[in-house]
C-alpha cells in the first residue's frame, strides 16, 4: 500500500519534470536534485539500499511504460536509446536510474560483503554497470543537441563521480583522485549558479566528495604512519560506509604498528611497562581519541568521540581484569617465579588505577559538555531534574577521582576535585530550588538559594587556593551563579508574599459567622448578591431543656415486714396424698 502511494506521488512528480524545457528550446534535467530528493525519501536516509534499489527498478518500469519503451513481454529485445530519440526528457532518466539502481545494489552488497567475502566480486560487477549506465547519459546529453550547458555538466560530473567510486574501490588511488576531483570542481561551479534552494545540496555534495579527495591523497603518500591525520579522514568521512571502512581498516593496521613501539607509559611519576600488545593497542586508540576530541568543534560529534572513548577505556579495564585474574589463579613454581607474579600483579594493578582514572577524568569532561549542550538547546528546554541527574554524577565522579589509590598525595589534584566538588554542589542546589519553585513551594527554594550561596562562598575560596589557569574560568561561572541566585531569591520571596495575600483575600470574602436570618429578625445585616442568605441553622442547633424527675424509693429499706408464714397452706406429702389426689382432686379445685 505504502509503495504505491509512493509511486503515485513519483509519477506526480516526473509528469511536473516532464515540462522541464528551457527558454530557448533545450532540455534541463537537474541530476542532483532529482537523485537526492529520490534518495532522501526511499531508505537512504537510514541506509536502506534494497529499498531504494527497488524504487529505482519500480520506477524505471513506470517511465518506460508511460513512453511506450517497455520491452517484449514474450522474448527480451535490448531497445538501446538513441540521441535521435531525446525528444522528451523522460528519455534522459533511464540510463539515470539504471546506474542508481545499480549504484544501490552495489552498496547493498557492500553491507553485506562484511561476512561473505564472494560478494566483492559481484560488487565491483554492479560498480562497473552504474558507471556504464552514467557513461551513456554522458554520450546522450553530448551527442543528442537539445540538452542545455547545466545538463551537459552534471552529466560529466555525475559520470566522473560513479567511475571514481570504482577505482577507489579497486584501489586505483591516483584515477580514483582525478575523478573525484573533477567532479568535486564541476559541483563546486555549479553551486555558484544555481538557485539558493539547491546551494545546499551541491555544498553537502562537495562535503562528500571531500574525505575521498583526501583519502586517495593520503595513499598516495605510501600509506605514512600519521594517526591523527588518519583519525581527521575517519571523522570527516562520518555517514560514507565505503570510505569508512576503508580508513577503519587503514586504522587498524597503523595501530598495530605504533603499538609495537608503546612499551610503557608514565603516571603519577611512576614508568608502568606494558606487556600484553592487545593492552598497547589500546593504549595507542585511547591517545589518539583524547587528541581527536580535543580538536574537533562540533558537539554532537564530540560527544559521539567520548562514548567511543569510554568504550575502549571500559575495554582496556577488562584486559587488565581478565590479565590480573588469571595471574591470581595460576600457581607458582617457586620463589623466584612467586616474586614476579608480584612485580606483575602490582603493574597491572597500576594500570588499571591508571585506566579508572582517565575514564573518570573524560567522564566528567563530557558530562560538562552535556551540560553546555542542554543549556544551548535552543528547541528544547531541559527540566530541571535533569539538570540534578548530570551534577549527581558529577559529585560520584569527581568522589570516585579522588579515592582511586595513588591520587592521595597529588595536592594540586586535591584542591582542584574540592573545588570543582563545591561548584558542582552549588548548581545542584541551585536547580533543585528551580524545581521546587515550579511546584510553588517557596519557602523550601528561598532556603536552598541560601545552600546554594553557601556552596559559592566555599567554592570560591577554593578556587582562589587552587590559583591555576581553570581556576579563572571556575570563578567566573560562580560570579554569574552568584548574580543568578540573589535574583532568583528576590523573584521567590515577592512570589511568596502575593500568594500570602491572595489568600488573605480569599479568607476575606469567606462569611464564616454569617448569622441566619431567623435569629437577626429584628436586625438588617446587607448579604453581598454572590452569596446566598443563610434563614435558618441546619442542622439546628441544640437547646437545653428540663429534664424528667426521678424517684426513689427510699423508705423501704427501712420499714420491718411482719411474719406471714402461718398463712401459707402445708401441703401433704408421699405416696398417700399423691394418691388422694390424683382420685378425688385437689382441694383447691
Amino acid at each position: 500500500m505504502a509503495s504505491s502511494v509512493d509511486d503515485e506521488n513519483e509519477e506526480m512528480v516526473e509528469n511536473k519534470d516532464t515540462a522541464n524545457e528551457t527558454d530557448e528550446g533545450l532540455l534541463s534535467l537537474e541530476i542532483l536534485p532529482i537523485i537526492k530528493q529520490s534518495q532522501n525519501h526511499h531508505g537512504l536516509l537510514h541506509g536502506d539500499y534494497q529499498r531504494y534499489r527497488w524504487y529505482c527498478s519500480r520506477r524505471l518500469h513506470r517511465v518506460r511504460k508511460s513512453l511506450r519503451f517497455t520491452h517484449p513481454s514474450r522474448r527480451y529485445q535490448k531497445k538501446p536509446v538513441t540521441p535521435e530519440m531525446i525528444t522528451d526528457i523522460r528519455f534522459l532518466y533511464i540510463p539515470l536510474i539504471n546506474a542508481e539502481r545499480a549504484w544501490a545494489y552495489s552498496m547493498q552488497l557492500k553491507q553485506e560483503a562484511n561476512t561473505e567475502i564472494r560478494k566483492r566480486f559481484h560488487l565491483l560487477r554492479r560498480l562497473r554497470r552504474a558507471v556504464v549506465h552514467s557513461n551513456q547519459l554522458l554520450w546522450l546529453c553530448d551527442k543528442c543537441g537539445r540538452c542545455d550547458t547545466r545538463t551537459k555538466l552534471e552529466a560529466q560530473a555525475y559520470a566522473a563521480w560513479m567511475l571514481g567510486n570504482v577505482q577507489f574501490e579497486q584501489q586505483q588511488w591516483k584515477k580514483a583522485f582525478e575523478n573525484f576531483g573533477n567532479a568535486q570542481t564541476i559541483y563546486e561551479q555549479l553551486g555558484v549558479a544555481v538557485s539558493e534552494e539547491q546551494r545546499v545540496m551541491y555544498s553537502q555534495r562537495v562535503e562528500e566528495i571531500t574525505p575521498n579527495v583526501r583519502y586517495c591523497a593520503y595513499n598516495m603518500k605510501d600509506m605514512p604512519s600519521d594517526l591523527s591525520e588518519l583519525m581527521k579522514l575517519r571523522n570527516s568521512a562520518h555517514g560514507d560506509e565505503m570510505l569508512a571502512s576503508k580508513i577503519d581498516l587503514v586504522l587498524a593496521q597503523t595501530q598495530q604498528r605504533a603499538a609495537a613501539s608503546l612499551t610503557e607509559v608514565t603516571w603519577c611519576g611512576h614508568s608502568l611497562s606494558i606487556k600484553s600488545d592487545k593492552l598497547r593497542v589500546v593504549f595507542v586508540r585511547l591517545k589518539e581519541l583524547a587528541v581527536e576530541v580535543k580538536r574537533v568543534e562540533s558537539s554532537q560529534r564530540k560527544m559521539e568521540l567520548y562514548e567511543q572513548l569510554l568504550m575502549e577505556i571500559q575495554e582496556g579495564l577488562q584486559t587488565v581484569r581478565d590479565e590480573l585474574s588469571g595471574l591470581e589463579h595460576a600457581g607458582s613454581a617457586g620463589k623466584q617465579q612467586s616474586l614476579k607474579t608480584g612485580v606483575q600483579q602490582s603493574t597491572l594493578q597500576s594500570l588499571q588505577h591508571y585506566l579508572t582514572h582517565f575514564k573518570l577524568q573524560h567522564s566528567v569532561d563530557r558530562n560538562l559538555l552535556l551540560l553546555a549542550t542542554m543549556k544551548d538547546n535552543s528547541q528544547r528546554s531541559a527540566k530541571p531534574e535533569e539538570f540534578i541527574r548530570v551534577y549527581d554524577m558529577l559529585l560520584q565522579h569527581v568522589t570516585d577521582l579522588v579515592s582511586i589509590p595513588g591520587l592521595d598525595e597529588d595536592l594540586e589534584l586535591q584542591k582542584e576535585m574540592a573545588a570543582h566538588t563545591f561548584k558542582f554542589k552549588a548548581f545542584r542546589c541551585f536547580y533543585l530550588a528551580q524545581s521546587y519553585v515550579s511546584n510553588g513551594k517557596w519557602p523550601e527554594a528561598m532556603a536552598l538559594y541560601d545552600r546554594t550561596l553557601d556552596h559559592v562562598s566555599k567554592a570560591i575560596n577554593h578556587y582562589r587556593e587552587w590559583a591555576e589557569a581553570g581556576a579563572q574560568e571556575g570563578l567566573q561561572h560562580l560570579q554569574q551563579l552568584s548574580d543568578s541566585v540573589r535574583g532568583h531569591k528576590c523573584v521567590a520571596h515577592v512570589r511568596s508574599i502575593l500568594d500570602t495575600q491572595g489568600v488573605e483575600e480569599k479568607m476575606a470574602d469567606l462569611s464564616v459567622t454569617n448569622t441566619a436570618l431567623s435569629n437577626r429578625l429584628t436586625e438588617y445585616v446587607p448579604v453581598p448578591a454572590n452569596q446566598k442568605p443563610v434563614l435558618a441553622p441546619f442542622p439546628p442547633d441544640y437547646k437545653p431543656i428540663n429534664s424528667k424527675p426521678f424517684f426513689f424509693d427510699l423508705a423501704l429499706n427501712s420499714i420491718e415486714t411482719p411474719d406471714l408464714s402461718h398463712r401459707v397452706e402445708k401441703k401433704s406429702g408421699g405416696i398417700t396424698g399423691f394418691m388422694k389426689g390424683l382420685i378425688w382432686g385437689s382441694s383447691n379445685s
